[in-house]
């Protein structure tokens, strides 16, 4: 898993590329980014809808030196059950990121604040032990951020399957995201959800991450491209002009020619 400061910086790196390289000119990022004008400076909400052990080491407390190792959301909810995953999941969603964080962000002179979210606050199927209820508290941190002079970057930072293997996408150790077509499906589903936010806050998020970290040395790339085509067009659908981020496997700019796609806006 990459550092927080790392992440940011390739996530930024990103929006500029991807803006400069098939947008147009440097000059319309003025109007693109918001309020921030041409420089993002960001921070990342870690740890208030997808659950991280570094991030969040009190959640998971109680399972130090345990033989049963709970190492990321899903263990959290399965070992918990889903009464008890919510009770604590909703006063956790609460508590960890208040109105007063937002405003002191602010005051600190950043201009975006990245938020990432599990596909499960979308779509739960039988079996998942995940818990659902995030979207009240996510637009209320929205309304937040707008408040107080800043723009949002809502990131889909954990797909069906898992895309990395890592904590960070929901369910740590196996990568299985590309093994069932309905994995694909689902995480698409997401997108609209994330993009139904996005159109709704319009003022507020200016950005859109498909999907975080997807791990080149586990997936086919050319079907993270086909995944990547099929969210712009559900993201279009929904949300005109906002920015697509995409991540770049951990792949060099020189690797993703690709990426230059013909008639892809913002």
């Amino acid at each position: 898993m990459k550092s927080p400061h790392s992440l940011g910086a390739t996530l930024a790196a990103l929006l500029l590329l991807l803006v400069q390289g098939i947008s147009g000119s440097p000059a319309s990022l003025h109007k693109r980014f918001g309020r921030g004008g041409d420089i993002i400076r960001g921070v990342n909400l870690g740890g208030l809808f997808v659950l991280e052990p570094w991030i969040t080491p009190s959640l998971f407390k109680q399972w130090e030196g345990s033989n049963r190792p709970v190492v990321d959301e899903w263990s959290y909810c399965s070992t918990l059950g889903k009464v008890e995953c919510l009770a604590r999941l909703t006063a956790h969603w609460g508590a960890w990121v208040t109105e007063s964080d937002i405003k002191q962000l602010a005051e600190f002179g950043l201009n975006h604040i990245r938020i990432p979210v599990g596909y499960w606050a979308f779509t739960v199927k039988d079996g998942e032990p995940y818990v659902q209820g995030q979207i009240p508290f996510l637009e209320k941190v929205l309304g937040w951020i707008g408040k107080h002079g800043l723009n949002a970057v809502i990131d889909l930072h954990g797909v069906p399957g898992s895309q990395n293997g890592f904590d960070n996408s929901g369910k740590y150790g196996d990568i299985g995201w590309q093994r069932a077509q309905e994995n694909i499906e689902r995480s698409l589903v997401a997108v609209e959800g994330i993009a139904r936010l996005a159109q709704k806050f319009s003022d507020v998020v200016d950005a859109v991450e498909l999907v975080n970290e997807p791990a080149s040395w586990g997936l086919s790339m050319d079907r993270v491209l086909d995944f990547y085509k099929s969210a712009y067009t559900r993201l279009r659908n929904l949300a005109p002009s906002t920015i697509m981020v995409i991540h770049d496997a951990f792949l060099s700019p020189s690797q993703w020619p690709m990426f230059n796609v013909p008639g892809w806006e913002n």
